[in-house]
């Protein structure tokens, strides 16, 4: 069995990041930030990933693209990119461009900053944004993004008392968050990000942020020190016990007082079939999103056995009320996947959540698995995404059971005789 330390402390290795890079954030930036337009500067295998990624066809016109590196520019002081942010803003009509970095040109030592504030005029900014693949996460690159729009946050007057919730997310959940805030007496400032440019949150010594996404420690630290902004620590709104936690200790900052106990309740009540079916079920998390200590979380509470929960990067205080509540189950930073591959070949859990690119092995082993991108591209924040949260963990397990008298053990000796030999 694996072990899980006695103090509850998090384990700590040494291996690279099994994710996307940075990039990838833009497949969810662009469609948040409706006048915005995010170009890459990077390599065909950048443009290669992109395509392939996000799956654009080219009718649709999306707002993003890529300025190619060829092997000629590579002996080049910097790239000259006056042409395609004037093909851009005649195409587009951006209210800001996005320049992102990739990890070609900053082995080049590319002065992106430099290049940004070149390009930028007082009508469209260019920011600068750092999302090369050696450094960030692919969730991490919206920290990057949201960065870059501090200073275009207006500086809110002092006395007045409001939430900004950070986090990309669709304008129905926004709007969904933004109703049960009002709801409770608690006064809106807006989302970073919003969905235009000019519309940005005014943030000040009386914001309170609430973070909505569990990776954008950065960002919130550093409106904490450059604008006073006092930061939420609490569950994120993830599953029924996460959204009353988030709601109930938001509003306190607020000072009122709310038990949402009875909403909780039937919340629970409401997805009681797909806890049914979890309850006993062991669950084992691979590092990807950056969502997986929430995600753990939940599925803790709703009775499965989390046989190790493993993110590529954990912020102690940033994190520190989902690693309260994940006491007893074993939590991996910067996991060694050759190790989670062992573990998982010998321990053979009821459900593996993984990244896209190691999915198909397991499959392939016989393994029931969840995309764990699949959590990036729904509605599962707060009561209004609930069920859904709650089925993506079912979904796996009704397909598997939909296959007539299936049986692992047998399926994998007629497809690899040696089981044990695949890694």
């Amino acid at each position: 069995m694996l072990q899980v330390p006695g103090d509850g402390s998090i384990i700590k290795e040494d291996n690279v990041t099994h994710s996307f890079c940075g990039l990838a954030c833009v497949g969810w930036m662009y469609q948040k930030i409706k006048d915005s337009f995010f170009l890459i500067l990077g390599t065909h295998t950048c443009a290669h990933f992109l395509q392939n990624a996000l799956g654009m066809m080219i009718f649709a016109k999306p707002r993003f693209g890529i300025a190619l590196l060829e092997e000629g520019d590579l002996s080049k002081h910097e790239p000259s990119l006056e042409e395609i942010i004037a093909e851009i803003k005649a195409d587009h009509n951006p209210s800001v461009i996005f320049l992102l970095s990739s990890c070609t040109p900053e082995v080049m030592k590319v002065d992106f900053k430099g290049l940004a504030d070149h390009l930028a005029t007082p009508e469209v900014p260019v920011l600068f944004v750092p999302a090369s693949g050696l450094v960030y996460n692919f969730t991490q690159a919206e920290d990057s993004v949201l960065h870059a729009l501090v200073p275009f946050c207006p500086q809110a007057p002092a006395g007045e008392k409001s939430v900004v919730f950070l986090g990309s997310v669709n304008d129905a959940t926004a709007d969904d968050l933004r109703a049960e805030a009002e709801e409770l007496g608690i006064k809106v400032g807006g989302f970073l990000p919003e969905s235009r440019f000019e519309h940005m949150p005014a943030i000040g010594p009386d914001t309170v942020l609430a973070p909505i996404q569990p990776y954008l420690s950065r960002v919130a630290v550093k409106l904490e020190r450059e604008r006073g902004a006092r930061t939420l620590h609490s569950l994120f709104p993830f599953g029924p016990d996460g959204t009353r936690a988030f709601w109930e200790d938001l509003a306190k900052m607020f000072g009122i007082e709310v038990d949402l106990s009875d909403r909780e309740k039937a919340a629970w009540e409401k997805i009681r079939r797909q806890t049914d079916l979890l309850k006993g079920k062991q669950v084992f998390l691979t590092a990807d999103t950056m969502m997986e200590l929430p995600l753990a979380r939940f599925l803790h509470s709703a009775g499965a056995e989390v046989m190790e929960c493993s993110s590529a990067y954990i912020n102690k205080k940033f994190h520190a009320r989902e690693l309260q509540a994940l006491e007893g189950v074993r939590v991996v930073e910067q996991p060694n996947f050759h190790r989670q591959l062992e573990d998982i070949k010998r321990e053979r859990p009821d459900m593996v959540v993984t990244s896209l690119m190691t999915a198909n092995p397991f499959v392939g082993q016989g393994f029931i698995v969840k995309w764990s991108m699949e959590f990036m591209l729904m509605s599962i924040h707060g009561w209004s995404g609930v069920f859904t949260l709650a089925n993506m963990f079912v979904s796996p397990f009704d397909r598997r059971s939909a296959l007539p008298e299936f049986d692992r053990d047998v399926w994998l000796e007629g497809v690899m005789p040696s089981a044990e030999k695949v890694s």
